[in-house]
């Protein structure tokens, strides 16, 4: 099948660049350069026109593609003419950057390299390498011949791929994929709850601006989406409800006229006026449901208005319902309709629901009981097809064929792509999406089979890669910049369902991940071959073709590095290489001279191999693993050699240690360019790097005049997003200076993300106060300790982060930090941290305009003079205080995002108070006030009392509460009503709480998990924690009453707790206990214990053996760790009996000199700080004990 290998579009660009360049060239150097050259040329430039006049007719002919082997050779042949045209081209431009660089280099600063390569421009060409001028002859000739080979091919791909073909393909595919309405009950299962959220869609009352109203159901092909329509249209609630209801199956040709003939079952041709009249006839006064099944187009605006018109004048309430592979679908019909976008995106079956369908086709005719050895391997097949209908009902329907064990068992081990050829198999139902896409787009989907299945994709590193590889090369983009481009590529093929993109919040930012789903991905692999190749590291041997471009292998070893040793054409390499094995590595990448793309994992050491790269000038793309090198010595000047780099992920060290770095004019980042003194690390070097998105430069002290910041041009970084700017610790006498210099460093207005850090000035610098940064979202002010009055920051109206972090000048926060320009006072804000302020005392709010509307979360630490915080916003959501002079927390009750203030009540939902030991007293109504907080944790405010407070009924849904040493707080906070929410309880340094709540208050924490209780001195009992049905892990330590109590109890351990009669009845079964006595498990209810999985004792200093009785009766215990065993004699004979152990380790054990029988289920054994008899006894094959430890896999005696 001939694939569309290179896009005409940038096929052009290339040739038609090259054939301009080569003809000015002849214009210059006509007679050693022309060798025949010009008739070729000029019979490339006559060609041209028919060249792309094929790479038209091929791309438009991809649905259906027949088979021809000759066209698929001929297309290879021409990529790589095409392919080494573009690589001329990238040399040329090379050579002539270096020979600009050459020629304004100082000499003092003119070396290695540079000398070379001045010498060689001396030469006859003056500026590209004989090489190069030989290459570009090479790949004029290699495109002419390409040409001449074209002939036979144009007659070809006009009858195979020409209007009229691809018209009556259209209409093939159209017909195949032609549906009805006639739901087929062996096809429907699992599709209950999407086709009542439907259909309650459908009969719910219409909106009272919209008339006729669009439903879309979204999904990849195979998930079943026809079939769910069909469930809808045949339910007895919509036929009741809809006065008529119509089924038209779209498919790819999106014709309005066409499909009102379809809705009127018209047969005959009429005008579109005509059809308009009748179709307005038939729904005038009804209300309908129009279900439109399998559309393609989301961009033909002019046909969808002309299908809706007539629709509008159906009654209210009529609705159309869609489906649809691509999300942009549901955006045109809502569009087209003047209506919500309302749309279901369509998941996979559930396991359940996919193994009933397997079994209806799989076992169709026979009694799947007489054929019990085929259900396990069709449970496995089943896991396979990635919960798609369509695929488990083609390879269920193949599978009845041959009922056969073997049979089965063979197509299990296959690869789905291989499960069926033909029209009926899955790929070739997925295929005619792809097939839909435009050929750019059809590139970059392919690449991504590069990735292993459930790949999480993130958008920058996709699109940059993309960009690396050369899959979108700046001639298609137009005015737009690559990255906008690739982004708009993402969005499509998110849009057009191909990706499924998922919003992730971690808290301080909101990020997008992408997603393939397995059928697609197996799609990619199958559209890529003989172009992207991943090798998995359990792959069995793949063959690796000769015209692969991008190859991702999991771990290169000597075999495969030689392998690949003779790739020629290789554009992308992604890799991990063994470490002994990088040398090998190193030289054959050398000759991967085409490579724009190169990315290692692991165990690559780039300090050791610094030049390995250098003479890979095509590169676009590099990341290495990242590393901690303190060596300053190692120089990374070749590097500069890479004059095409955008994406530069390295290490630091390695950044830091590139000399001249202005030759990389097209990165988009530097982490950390450090200014020095020398030649080469001066922040001039910065001045011509005008992609940059990010940079941070340290050591600015090293700038020793305003013109040389000046020269940096940090004002004319237009793409620049986020800057740090950073000076050195440990310096004095430098605030005159540090004030000069950051005034010289402005950077663009496009800023949006501002880093200024140990500055040692103490007034702000002008473009801060003067607010010309209008673009800026986050401002961090970090351990400036002679700044002393901070700019107007709540005027920066896109401001959403502020973090202000060792300001030890700053002693008031007054209006100025509010500025007085408007109403509103940091209207954007979500975030706030004020960090290591320790002589702030004073923050005076605003009365007469509103401040923080937005605000999210705040968080104030190690402020100790602080003594109020202005009242906050209901909006806020996160508050944490902590090591602040306050007396009272601050009133939360400003309101000016909106009018409702019992909507904003619900918005906190997390408050940590720790370390005020001034504070005294929560608000009278908080507890009730704020009834949404889900994590609340309050230690170390001795001072807290309960005044005003009668009754603390903390809400109902706190699922986190931790407590220690809150003063008068500690047990009303404990013995709350409503826990019921409860996963987690702390109590530490809680010297007020003698006991637990009983059991009839423990039963209503039914679903806290984990209890961790510390130093609480006076605690002398469990209370009823045997009621705590839910607890799975439990931490006790320095409760002191509490091991009094237990070192009472008499007699040790019963052998048979069952005949106890003081036994509770526990409900306890716990997988984790950490106590640090072991006197603990005589208290009830550890004492009753009947489950637990892992026991640890942290200090077990004054056990000298084991509660034997204890361990007898949990034989269950997996792991059983004992810590500080200094006391410890030996291990009890009982150990054996402990069949379930796994894990047991016994740390500073030095006084134990043999082991008894080991339980044969133990794997893991660790005794430090052992006695030398005991490590004598245990010594491989000659010690006594060596036969009690000979079975265990991991063994450490030490």
């Amino acid at each position: 099948m001939a694939l569309p290998f290179i896009a005409e579009s940038a096929a052009s660009a290339i040739i038609g660049n090259l054939v301009s360049t080569c003809f000015s060239y002849l214009e210059v150097y006509p007679a050693p350069f022309r060798g025949g050259m010009q008739d070729e040329l000029e019979r490339l430039q006559h060609a041209l026109p028919q060249v792309l006049a094929v790479l038209t007719a091929v791309e438009g002919g991809a649905p259906d593609m027949v088979e021809n082997k000759a066209l698929d050779a001929w297309l290879w042949q021409f990529r790589d003419a095409v392919e080494n045209a573009e690589d001329v081209l990238d040399e040329l431009e090379y050579y002539s950057k270096l020979k600009k660089t050459v020629e304004e280099a100082r000499d003092g600063e003119v070396r290695g390299l540079l000398s070379n390569l001045k010498r060689k421009f001396n030469s006859v060409f003056n500026f590209f390498s004989n090489d190069t001028l030989k290459r570009s002859r090479e790949a004029v000739k290699g495109l002419d011949r390409a040409v001449a080979d074209m002939g036979p091919f144009l007659q070809l791909v006009n009858g195979f791929y020409g209007p009229s073909v691809k018209r009556q393909k259209l209409e093939d595919i159209m017909k195949a994929r032609e549906t009805s309405s006639t739901v087929i009950k062996s096809e429907v299962l699992g599709r209950d709850k999407e086709r009542d959220r439907i259909v309650e869609w459908l009969i719910k009352p219409g909106d009272g601006d919209v008339d006729v109203s669009a439903y879309t159901i979204v999904g990849i092909g195979g998930l079943g989406k026809t079939t769910l329509a069909k469930l809808v249209y045949s339910d007895e609630r919509v036929r009741e409800h809809f006065d008529s209801i119509m089924w038209v199956c779209v498919s790819l040709d999106f014709d309005a006229a066409a499909i009102i003939r379809k809705i009127l079952n018209y047969s005959h041709s009429t005008s579109l006026e005509a059809l308009h009249e009748d179709l307005k006839q038939k729904v005038t006064s009804k209300r309908f449901l129009l279900i439109l099944d399998d559309v393609w187009n989301d961009d033909k605006t002019m046909e969808w208005e002309q299908l809706v018109e007539p629709l509008k004048f159906g009654q209210r309430g009529s609705k159309i319902l869609l489906t649809t592979r691509m999300d942009s679908v549901a955006d045109m019909a809502a569009k087209a309709m003047k209506c919500k976008r309302e749309s279901l995106n369509l998941n996979e079956l559930e396991e359940s629901d996919c193994m009933s369908l397997f079994n209806n086709y799989a076992f169709l005719g026979v009694n799947p009981d007489d054929y019990r050895n085929l259900q396990l391997i069709g449970e496995q097949i089943v896991k396979k097809l990635g919960g798609s209908p369509l695929a488990i009902e083609v390879i269920g329907g193949m599978l009845n064929y041959c009922m056969e064990y073997e049979y089965w068992k063979k197509i299990l081990e296959e690869d789905k792509m291989k499960l069926q050829e033909g029209k009926d198999n899955i790929m070739a139902v997925l295929r005619l999406s792809y097939d839909h896409l435009p050929t750019d787009l059809q590139l970059c989907f392919r690449y991504c089979s590069l990735f292993p299945q459930d790949y999480t994709f993130k958008r920058k590193k996709l699109v940059n890669m993309w960009i690396g590889s050369g899959l979108i090369p700046k001639s298609i983009c137009g005015g737009q910049r690559p990255e906008d481009k690739g982004k708009e590529y993402l969005n499509l093929l998110t849009r057009k369902s191909f990706f499924t993109c998922t919003t992730y919040n971690n808290g301080s930012k909101i990020t997008k991940q992408y997603f393939m789903h397995d059928l697609l991905h197996d799609l990619a692999q199958s559209v890529s071959r003989g172009e992207c190749i991943r090798i998995g590291r359990d792959d069995a041997r793949i063959t690796i073709p000769l015209t692969v471009r991008h190859l991702s292998v999991e771990k290169l070893n000597v075999p495969s590095i030689r392998e690949i040793s003779v790739l020629k054409n290789v554009r992308t390499l992604i890799a991990s290489v063994k470490e002994d094995n990088i040398p090998e590595f190193i030289e054959v990448i050398k000759g991967f001279e085409k490579l724009r793309l190169l990315s290692l994992c692991n165990n690559f050491d780039f300090s050791k191999s610094p030049g390995a790269f250098d003479s890979l000038i095509h590169l676009r793309y590099l990341s290495l693993p990242q590393q901690i090198v303190e060596n300053r010595s190692i120089g990374y000047d070749g590097l500069t050699n890479l004059v095409n780099l955008r994406s530069f992920d390295v290490s630091n060290h390695v950044i830091r240690n590139i000399p001249y770095i202005s030759k990389l004019p097209f990165i988009h980042k530097l982490q950390e360019f450090i200014v020095r003194e020398e030649n080469g690390y001066k922040i001039s070097e910065l001045k011509n790097l005008k992609d940059l998105r990010h940079l941070r430069i340290d050591e600015l002290e090293n700038v020793r005049s305003s013109e040389e910041a000046i020269e940096a041009n940090l004002n004319g970084k237009e793409c620049l997003k986020s800057l740090s700017l950073d000076w050195s610790v440990d310096r004095s006498n430098c605030t005159e200076a540090d004030e000069q210099l950051l005034d010289n460093l402005c950077p663009h207005i496009n800023l949006n993300k501002l880093c200024i850090a140990r500055y040692q000035g103490a007034k702000s610098p002008c473009w801060m106060t003067g607010l010309s940064l209008i673009n800026l979202t986050s401002i961090e002010l970090r351990f400036c300790q002679q700044w002393e009055h901070l700019p107007p920051l709540g005027q920066y109206s896109s401001l959403q982060s502020l973090c202000l972090m060792g300001l030890y000048a700053i002693k008031q926060i007054d209006c100025s930090f509010f500025g007085s320009n408007s109403r509103c006072a940091f209207p954007s804000l979500k975030k706030l941290q004020l960090w290591y302020m320790r002589n702030l005392e004073e923050w005076i709010g605003i009365d007469d305009k509103c401040m923080f509307p937005q605000l999210h979360s705040m968080s104030i630490i190690d402020c100790p003079n602080l003594r109020e915080i202005p009242t906050l916003p209901y909006s806020l959501r996160q508050l944490l205080i902590s090591k602040v002079g306050l007396t009272a927390l601050p009133t939360i009750n400003q309101d000016y995002a909106n009018n409702n203030q019992q909507e904003h009540f619900q918005a906190l939902e997390s408050l940590v108070i720790g370390e005020c030991e001034k504070l005294e007293y929560f608000p009278t109504d908080f507890f009730g006030k704020f009834n949404a907080i889900i994590s609340l944790c309050i230690g170390d405010c001795p001072k807290l009392t309960k005044r005003g407070i009668s009754d603390i009924q903390v809400p109902s849904v706190l699922g986190v509460l931790s407590i220690g040493s809150c003063g008068e707080l500690e047990a009303p906070l404990l013995w709350s009503a409503n826990l019921t929410s409860l996963t987690r309880l702390e109590l530490v340094d809680c010297a007020r709480i003698v006991s637990l709540p009983p059991a009839q208050v423990c039963a209503q924490w039914t679903m806290l998990y984990l209890l961790s209780i510390h130093n609480c001195k006076e605690l002398s009992s469990f209370g009823g924690i045997q009621a705590l049905v839910s607890l799975r892990s439990l931490a006790i330590s320095g409760c002191d009453k509490l091991i009094e109590v237990a070192l009472l109890q008499q007699p040790p351990f019963p052998n048979d707790l069952g005949q106890k009669k003081n036994a509770v009845d526990c409900l306890l079964k716990l997988d984790y206990l950490s106590i640090d006595h072991h006197a603990l498990l005589l208290l009830e209810p550890l004492r009753s214990l009947s489950s637990i999985s892992n026991l640890t004792i942290s200090d077990a200093s004054r056990l000298t053996s084991l509660p034997e009785g204890w361990l007898q009766n949990h034989t269950t215990l997996k792991e059983l760790h004992i810590w500080n065993a200094r006391s410890l004699l030996s291990l009890p004979l009982s150990m054996k009996k402990l069949c379930s152990l796994d894990v047991l380790v016994v740390e500073d054990a030095n006084l134990i000199q043999s082991l008894p029988d080991l339980p044969t289920s133990l794997y893991s054994l660790k005794i430090t700080g052992c006695h030398p008899v005991l490590k004598e006894q245990c010594q491989e094959n000659i010690g006594p004990d060596w036969p009690k430890i000979a079975h265990i896999p991991d063994v450490r005696i030490e």
